[in-house]
């Protein structure tokens, strides 16, 4: 349901994700650890999910368009990667810009509710900065991506 009136202040630790011109705001918690690419990771047979080269490894990596779909290619101003929610150590999302906020108050104003589907993993944004951001959970950001699929 879309959030239609002013929301109160929140406060405590976030961590600011950017992805081209999109910015988000998730709680630091559903946020893992950062850890940077040493290269590129590559398309694989499953559109929108990528592999390092020459890695045995199971773990994949996604990276998101400003419209929170997935892109085919990692782009070369992605460099940095964290996993989004919990239990998800398998799945990397490729990041411009990860910045963590500590103890910080963000308040919250909600999307026009014509912009707001039901499907759609944000319902408000704050600014941060001066710039916008748009709040988010991990759950609803990693369903929404991978539900919507590769951008065309």
């Amino acid at each position: 349901m879309p959030i239609t009136q002013p929301q109160a202040p929140l406060r405590g630790n976030f961590v600011l994700l950017r992805a081209d011109t999109l910015r988000l705001l998730l709680p630091q918690e559903e946020v893992g650890a950062a850890e940077y690419l040493d290269s590129r990771p590559q398309a694989t047979a499953e559109p929108g999910l990528l592999r390092l080269t020459g890695e045995g490894q199971e773990r994949c990596f996604a990276a998101l368009s400003a419209q929170m779909t997935l892109l085919p290619q990692c782009p070369d101003e992605r460099f940095v990667v964290a996993t989004l929610g919990h239990g998800s150590e398998k799945l990397g999302w490729c990041w411009d810009e990860l910045q963590v906020l500590i103890d910080v108050v963000v308040q919250p104003h909600p999307l026009p509710t014509v912009l707001v589907a039901p499907h759609t993993p944000v319902d408000c944004y704050a600014l941060h900065d001066g710039e916008l951001a748009f709040l988010c959970s991990a759950d609803r950001l990693t369903e929404f991506a991978l539900a919507t699929g590769v951008e065309s």
